[in-house]
């Protein structure tokens, strides 16, 4: 179950967040941005000459077949006199065939440069935009501070008291859902919570579950800011790490459609 909402603070700190990430990148990432760019350009301009030269290739190839066809139709003319309509007709037939296949041959190969230059911009937006929210992640978390991890753990904290107000019939479910025993509530944590924190989720939970919750907390860097709390099967995330995973799938799925429109 999905409780989250977002509210002005969050919008208002997270615009914070992408004004400095944006400083950020623009001076210390730019350059390697950049180098990765003309990089990707010289091997997109390799490969687009390959395959112009190989459908010169083609189209000569072409040409010399259409040669060899006006010299059998002359051929043609000079066995119809001789009474060979027949096996001359086979002929030309072959050779329309032959005539069939390599512009078969063309059009396939428009196709796989289309389809090669697609997967190479895929992959480059893909590794591209992977280095910049990975940057993102880590700029977010050597910048933030302590009173940022605590607002975002009393943030999700006034979400689950939220949630208990407007939504009592699906607490009540969540409730019964967890029988006689003592459930846990699994924290897992950009930051070390004070002790301060940790008794705010423990009273908020405890409310939640109408009943003592034991809390299991793990650090995870990888978040860069916030928290995740799994009680039961209740999920509840505010935590940067997932907030650029969203991102990025927003951001992946833009590239695509350009790709295609182009």
């Amino acid at each position: 179950m999905d409780f989250l909402k977002p509210n002005l603070q969050t919008v208002l700190f997270q615009i914070f967040n992408f004004l400095v990430l944006a400083w950020l990148l623009n001076r210390f990432v730019f350059k390697r941005t950049m180098s990765n760019v003309k990089q990707r350009a010289a091997e997109k301009a390799a490969l687009m000459h390959q395959l112009e030269v190989e459908q010169q290739a083609a189209v000569t190839a072409r040409e010399d077949l259409e040669s060899q066809l006006r010299g059998i139709e002359s051929e043609r003319l000079a066995v119809q006199t001789q009474a060979r309509e027949e096996s001359e007709s086979e002929r030309l037939a072959l050779l329309r065939a032959t005539q069939s296949e390599v512009e078969q041959v063309l059009v396939e190969a428009h196709s796989d440069a289309y389809r090669i230059r697609k997967q190479a911009m895929e992959e480059f937006h893909e590794e591209l935009l992977h280095t910049i929210l990975h940057i993102s992640g880590s700029v977010i978390s050597q910048l933030a501070t302590d009173e940022m991890q605590s607002q975002l753990v009393k943030q999700l904290t006034d979400r689950i008291w939220e949630m208990g107000r407007s939504e009592m019939s699906q607490v009540e479910n969540f409730r019964r859902s967890l029988g006689e025993r003592t459930p846990t509530a699994y924290v897992t944590t950009a930051r070390s919570l004070t002790p301060d924190l940790q008794g705010l989720l423990a009273r908020t939970f405890a409310a939640l579950a109408d009943r003592n919750v034991n809390l299991e907390i793990k650090v995870d860097p990888a978040l860069s800011l916030g928290l995740q709390v799994r009680l039961g099967d209740v999920i509840v995330d505010n935590s940067i790490a997932t907030q650029l995973d969203a991102l990025r799938e927003g951001v992946t799925q833009a590239l695509r459609e350009y790709v295609v429109d182009e």
